[in-house]
């Protein structure tokens, strides 16, 4: 699966450089095309060995047989979307919609091959409520969260949804941890101010990534079971 990984990432500077830039926000100076990102030295493998060891943890979590395949689908974009927001703070469309419709297909097949429709809508369920959830923070927060953010919950909604209501729980509260813990840091570093922004979107796959590959011995062992 490692080897697998390894082969998928090395394909996203190709599709980064593809993407179609826009017009920079107004409250924006300048924005860097995507070719250039794309064109970064050793991307192929950097991007490469990240989804490798996504897809190595993935395939050990409690997630199998076709369903398995939207996680690491979804966890091969997100390894894009990581590295463009830690570069420019930001979430591309093209790449949100394309985990979210790719994650919704794929678990609709595993739907129907396995049978499991009751995971399937509680994936939706939990996909609403988590994009509500995170457009409540953004709209009380906006320096901190951005519609990005939002669009980026609804896979990560999906992929947790299926697997229970504790996995999607989970994976919020680990992404935020992680953040805060990230943030404090750089904090205690002088790397940055309380003023300062960080990208949240890693951190928010980083949560779902724990909740889906060791979500049920970390809830075990806080439930008590």
């Amino acid at each position: 699966m490692a080897l697998l990984g390894l082969a998928a990432g090395a394909t996203l500077p190709w599709i980064i450089a593809r993407l179609p830039d826009r017009a920079p926000d107004p409250d924006e100076t300048f924005r860097t095309p995507y070719r250039t990102l794309a064109a970064a030295p050793r991307l192929g493998w950097l991007l490469g060995g990240a989804t490798a060891a996504l897809w190595a943890a993935l395939a050990t979590g409690t997630v199998t047989s076709v369903a398995l395949l939207a996680y690491l689908f979804v966890a091969w974009v997100g390894v894009a979307l990581s590295y463009i927001d830690i570069c420019e703070h930001r979430l591309p469309d093209w790449l949100n919609y394309s985990a979210f419709v790719g994650a919704a297909t794929l678990l609709a097949v595993a739907a129907v091959v396995d049978g499991t429709w009751g995971p399937y809508g509680r994936a939706w369920l939990a996909a609403a409520a988590m994009t509500a959830g995170y457009a409540v923070l953004a709209l009380l927060r906006p320096g901190e969260l951005g519609l990005g953010d939002v669009k980026l919950a609804a896979s990560l909604g999906l992929i947790l949804g299926w697997i229970g209501w504790g996995h999607v729980i989970l994976g919020a509260f680990a992404g935020f941890l992680l953040g805060g813990l990230f943030s404090i840091g750089l904090l205690v570093s002088g790397r940055a101010t309380r003023r300062s922004h960080i990208p949240f979107g890693p951190f928010m796959l980083a949560g779902a990534l724990v909740a889906a590959a060791w979500g049920a011995p970390l809830l075990a062992a806080y439930l008590g079971d």
